[in-house]
């Protein structure tokens, strides 16, 4: 088990599993969002930093504490405690509202030196930049699988350089208007697995083989052909030293 801080070797393309002769070898790097490229969950930082900015939307935040004791007690399932969330905080916002939301929210991410007096400091762990621009200078597949919502993840992902997407998108009403419901499954467990092997097969193609590398949960990590645990949980922590998974430290911003 590894705990070097940040090491680009652990996924660099020599390490990449051979292909078979005749077939060209192809590496897919797969990372998740929260806690692995960020620090922390960015939903609830996107959704709270919209509510620090519209504070008479705190008066429909009942349902989603409700939603969060039922999560808590075994009742309420997350992607119930999700929706009540996006109804509560941003539940009829128009698209033009929450695009200018999103570019401030985006920027405050990506920042490497802005501190916004709303927030304690940018997301994005600068480790992070460094081996997602590894992959691509190698010229692998990027992948970015997370539950967070469309509305803040794929201009981050476009940002980072990400050529596929997978997240939970929010639904939407006739008039653009956030309907509080989600569009889709809340990409989460089994169904961010599944959506992720569909894009690793939609990646591979005769005669190639792919190596996937993950930078994700536990779900993907023991899937992959090669597994890195980030910042990994004591739980993730544990699991990832009887299985032999690497485990790095990539700092904070």
């Amino acid at each position: 088990m590894s705990t070097s801080p940040g090491s680009i070797s652990s996924s660099s393309p020599s390490q990449s599993a051979s292909a078979g002769s005749g077939d060209r070898d192809e590496t897919i790097a797969v990372f998740d969002l929260d806690g692995t490229i960020t620090t922390r969950d960015t939903t609830a930082a996107y959704l709270l930093g919209y509510l620090r900015q519209h504070p008479r939307r705190l008066a429909n935040g009942l349902p989603a504490a409700i939603g969060a004791l039922g999560l808590a007690g075994g009742f309420a399932d997350r992607a119930e405690l999700k929706r009540a969330a996006i109804r509560a905080v941003l539940g009829g916002v128009r698209d033009d509202e929450i695009a200018a939301w999103t570019d401030r929210f985006v920027a405050w991410c990506l920042a490497a030196l802005v501190r916004p007096a709303w927030c304690l400091g940018a997301l994005v762990r600068p480790m992070a930049r460094r081996q997602i621009a590894a992959h691509a200078d190698a010229g692998h597949h990027l992948i970015l699988a997370t539950a967070s919502l469309d509305l803040h993840v794929r201009p981050i992902a476009r940002a980072l350089g990400f050529s596929n997407v997978i997240c939970t998108k929010v639904g939407w009403t006739r008039e653009g208007r956030i309907s509080g419901d989600l569009d889709g499954d809340n990409m989460r467990g089994d169904k961010k697995l599944a959506a992720v092997q569909r894009a690793v097969a939609a990646v591979e193609s005769a005669p190639r083989s792919a190596t996937v590398i993950a930078y994700s949960d536990h779900q993907l990590l023991r899937w992959a052909d090669q597994a890195v645990a980030v910042n990994p949980t004591r739980r993730l922590a544990a699991a990832a030293g009887i299985e032999g998974i690497v485990i790095e430290d990539w700092g904070r911003p």
